[in-house]
């Protein structure tokens, strides 16, 4: 009896004992839960909250840290895009062209050197054929007005769209108009250009430099103040602005006045790097790129190019204004250049007509 007794006291202990190892078992199973549970929560409310990592972003161009395009549209687009993004994206500039050359910025955006390049349409002779309407003469006065115009025809036009189907455009946008800066000699009629080595920015301006016996010299702005204080040339074409940005007010002599073209930029960026952004960065960037951009780049200049008129005067820079009546034999002489810009676009399969006309209509604006 004592004997049985024993047995099952010793077979309830060893139940006892059972059900409380599988509690135990039971419980840590359940903290354990828990706490992937609580782990997966907060990684999950980390990725919510986070919209997406940080970013820097390298911006290449070929400006010098002074020039306007530097301080007053690279800088504000970085400082934009800080705030919009809530400092997530960072834009760091390389200025100078240390990352790519002047004529290689589209090149090294569009192909990921950098995540953004920025520099002249003109470098890139017959890479954007309908953006070099700009570059025609009389197309405007201004950069704000000439930007916007630019920015309109990139917008109607799904063949100038494609010129950038590579990247994704920042801004599209146009210096003030571009006058003769020359060395030794004034210039006051077409007669005068004939036989003088003048730098030009563009195959545009080549053409109606040669149709009044000039012999155009391409070079980046970069060399051009060397050029002329050697007398490698007589002169340049350029924006006023660029007076003042590449110290050109020290060795020019004369400024002829006649607007007779625009240059064109380009702020592009990286297609890759822009969709990396998340959707929220995304959007906060494209709150800021395209006209909005477009008319910070163009304000810039024209600001610039003031600033650019009063330091060439007092460095003794003499300005001619040509009259009304002047510029019509200026104006006989380039419109074979306007006439074969369009033919040429439209031997290419492009609306060269309706691109030309459209932005004399917007210009007349």
């Amino acid at each position: 009896m004592k004997r049985r007794n024993l047995w099952l006291i010793s077979l309830l202990l060893l139940i006892g004992m059972t059900v409380l190892a599988s509690c135990s078992e039971d419980t840590g199973g359940s903290e354990s839960s828990a706490e992937e549970g609580e782990a997966d929560t907060v990684e999950d409310s980390g990725n919510a909250e986070g919209s997406g990592e940080s970013r820097e972003l390298a911006f290449s161009h070929l400006f010098p840290n002074n020039h306007v395009m530097e301080t007053d549209v690279v800088q504000v687009f970085a400082d934009e895009v800080q705030e919009a993004t809530n400092g997530e994206v960072q834009v760091e500039s390389y200025p100078g062209a240390q990352l790519a050359a002047p004529d290689g910025q589209y090149e090294a955006a569009a192909t990921g050197v950098a995540d953004m390049g920025f520099s002249v349409h003109s470098y890139n002779p017959g890479q954007f054929p309908l953006t070099s309407v700009m570059e025609l003469p009389f197309m405007e006065e201004t950069g704000t007005e000439g930007s916007q115009v630019l920015w309109d025809l990139y917008e109607e036009f799904p063949e100038l769209q494609d010129e950038y189907s590579d990247v994704v455009p920042l801004w599209l946008s146009t210096s003030e108009a571009g006058q003769i800066f020359t060395v030794g000699e004034q210039v006051k009629s077409v007669e005068d250009l004939e036989g003088m080595r003048i730098r030009s920015p563009s195959p545009e301006v080549n053409a109606w430099l040669e149709e009044m016996g000039a012999t155009p010299v391409s070079m980046s702005m970069n060399e051009v103040y060397e050029a002329l204080e050697r007398g490698v040339v007589d002169g340049t074409v350029g924006p006023i602005h660029t007076l003042l940005d590449y110290s050109l007010q020290e060795v020019i002599d004369y400024v002829t006045v006649g607007d007779f073209y625009m240059t064109t930029f380009f702020g592009v960026m990286n297609q890759e790097s822009y969709d990396s952004l998340s959707e929220e960065q995304r959007q906060a960037v494209d709150e800021i790129r395209g006209e909005h951009m477009s008319q910070v780049a163009g304000e810039a200049i024209d600001a610039r190019s003031e600033e650019a008129v009063q330091a060439a005067e007092e460095a003794g820079a003499e300005f001619y204004e040509l009259s009304e009546e002047e510029l019509q034999e200026w104006k006989e002489k380039m419109q074979p250049t306007i006439d074969a810009w369009i033919q040429d676009k439209e031997d290419s399969g492009l609306p060269g007509q309706d691109v030309y006309d459209k932005a004399v209509e917007l210009s007349s604006k």
